[in-house]
């Protein structure tokens, strides 16, 4: 009995340390959508990103993201974060893990306003035609915490998930993306 529990315990440490070998690289891209949970705010961005990945040792990676979140409602985001992951096997192929990271937000906040003669009349010397924008834009901090989901198609592609609570003063959010990855 003592054998069996000897010779299991290392065919488990076995196939964990198979999940990710030290130094391994690969490069990816995101699709998702973010919606705000801030309450007064219903500002869901969809966005795209780009990502770095680096096995530090072998269930621990680091990830360089960089991501822009398209305007919606005169909101659009773009975020740069560091995050670390935690992988464990799942199975025989996929890798489930946690994550945390810092980074840095950039928000950008406008709206257009379309006026006709009538909205204006003798307040300025504007055409009909004119519209008046108003922007803001404000650089944060943030934090993230969550989880994902990867899944290797080949031996260099893996396709995955991830969703994170990702907190940013006044403007906390929680994004959603799929996407894939290329070993190097």
């Amino acid at each position: 009995m003592k054998k069996l529990f000897i010779s299991l315990c290392i065919a488990l440490v076995g196939l964990c340390a198979s999940a990710q070998e030290k130094g391994d690289m690969a490069v990816g891209l995101n699709l998702g959508v973010a919606p705000c949970l801030e309450s007064g705010y219903s500002v869901t961005n969809f966005g795209i990103g780009a990502k770095f990945q680096y096995n530090v040792t072998n269930p621990i990676r680091l990830e360089a993201d960089v991501d822009y979140w398209f305007k919606s409602k005169g909101c659009d985001v773009f975020d740069v974060t560091a995050n670390v992951h935690y992988l464990f096997n799942v199975g025989s192929k996929v890798k489930v893990y946690p994550l945390v990271g810092i980074g840095y937000a950039h928000c950008g906040l406008g709206a257009d306003f379309d006026f006709n003669e009538d909205d204006y009349k003798n307040l300025w010397s504007r055409s009909s035609n004119d519209d008046l924008e108003v922007s803001s834009s404000s650089s944060k901090f943030l934090f993230n915490v969550g989880a994902g989901v990867e899944y290797p198609i080949t031996e260099k592609l893996s396709v995955g998930a991830e969703i994170k609570y990702q907190y940013i003063k006044d403007f906390s959010r929680l994004p959603i993306s799929i996407g894939a990855t290329y070993k190097f």
